[in-house]
């Protein structure tokens, strides 16, 4: 029986999906599996506990959580140490680690470097891919170089505004232009965003998006355009895409819409060319950005240009994207373990290590130079 460690939760305003994600993932693991819920607070620390499959528990978590133990790790080995009083109460092997973290801490890169150093099978992206979708910026210039269509954009972080926001402002006005959409850079859920539709709101519109990031991204406003998803996932190096589903939205998608309201996707129908394109550039885009584990794509699509654009991916999408796909959660889930440990074992066969005699010719040279001194 293989123990799969589930994480969860984060230093990240999509705290609570991520909960949810969990929840729902580990409700569809199957009986072959030994899990372990390791709930990441969003003080940052790390800790399992008796009921942290219970959804009750986190409306009142401090109050509700039954004996936590704190989780800690030992670099260099895939395990899991449980403390208590700050001693080790157990020890856990891990065969790999399910990631259900959106957002800051867990989607950046930064979990999925701790397992690197622990040398824990994970089911996302890697560090550099991770990196590079969850930069929406960066996104844009891997798309762009693959000769994928993404919307015209003008980004720039906290300390340029502050010392050039004249010619910022000037900049948004004649490579945007009005209306245009405002985003915090390395966010997702829609937390942040605004649809700006003249220059009065512009600046305070950037002051919002600030307060959850230090990077800003403005893209031209596409009106009335439809927005589509397409999840991708790799299985034993072949691409495969999804469903194609359709948002059903008002100006943009936002947060409340996602998770509080449960407004509809819908399969309305669309024509065999455009959907056969979006999973073209659904695939493409995996590739671009060298994604792993399953991604969601979202798309703009331009009616009245007659265009198609990838707005953005999603390197661990909320549900883990699993009502995209045709086959059951349970399957994906398998999929998604069976892949993490197979990549796994590839980056075993690579060399880390080189002989050389560095440190014996430093040794040396530094010998010599005191020798001279004296």
């Amino acid at each position: 029986m293989k123990n799969i460690a589930v994480f969860f939760g984060g230093k990240s305003v999509e705290h609570d999906i991520s909960v949810i994600t969990a929840l729902q993932a580990i409700k569809n693991l199957g009986k072959d599996y030994n899990v372990i819920p390791v709930y990441i607070k969003t003080s940052g620390n790390f800790i399992t506990a008796k009921n942290l499959t219970e959804p009750q528990t986190y409306l009142d978590f401090e109050n509700k959580v039954i004996k936590p133990l704190k989780i800690t790790f030992d670099f260099g080995r895939p395990v899991l140490l449980l403390m208590k009083n700050n001693k080790i109460k157990k020890e856990i092997a891990i065969d790999c680690a399910l990631l259900c973290n959106h957002g800051h801490g867990g989607e950046d890169g930064s979990l999925q470097g701790l397992l690197e150093l622990c040398e824990i099978p994970y089911t996302s992206c890697s560090v550099s891919s991770s990196v590079l979708c969850m930069d929406k910026c960066l996104t844009k210039l891997v798309l762009k170089s693959a000769n994928i269509p993404t919307p015209t954009y003008v980004n720039f972080d906290i300390s340029e505004y502050k010392t050039n926001k004249i010619d910022i402002l000037k900049k948004i006005k004649e490579v945007i232009s009005f209306p245009c959409i405002i985003k915090p850079a390395t966010l997702g859920s829609s937390v942040g965003i605004n649809i700006c539709e003249d220059e009065n709101d512009l600046e305070s519109f950037i002051e919002d998006a600030f307060v959850y990031d230090n990077k800003v991204i403005i893209e031209k406003y596409l009106k009335k355009a439809r927005e589509f998803c397409c999840a991708v996932l790799k299985i034993d190096n072949k691409l495969f895409a999804s469903n194609v589903q359709e948002v059903r939205k008002e100006k943009i998608y936002t947060f409340n819409d996602k998770y509080i309201y449960q407004k509809e996707r819908e399969n309305r129908e669309i024509s065999k060319s455009l959907e056969d394109k979006i999973k073209k550039f659904s695939r493409k885009s995996y590739k671009s950005l060298e994604c792993d584990g399953v991604v969601r794509v979202d798309f703009l699509y331009s009616e009245k240009e007659n265009k198609l654009y990838v707005n953005e991916l999603n390197s661990i999408p909320g549900s883990l994207a699993f009502n995209l796909f045709s086959s059951s959660f349970n399957d994906i889930l398998n999929t998604l373990i069976n892949e993490a440990i197979t990549r796994n074992e590839k980056k075993k066969n690579i060399c880390y290590q080189f002989n050389s005699e560095a440190i014996e010719k430093y040794i040396s040279m530094t010998d010599h130079l005191k020798y001279k001194m004296n």
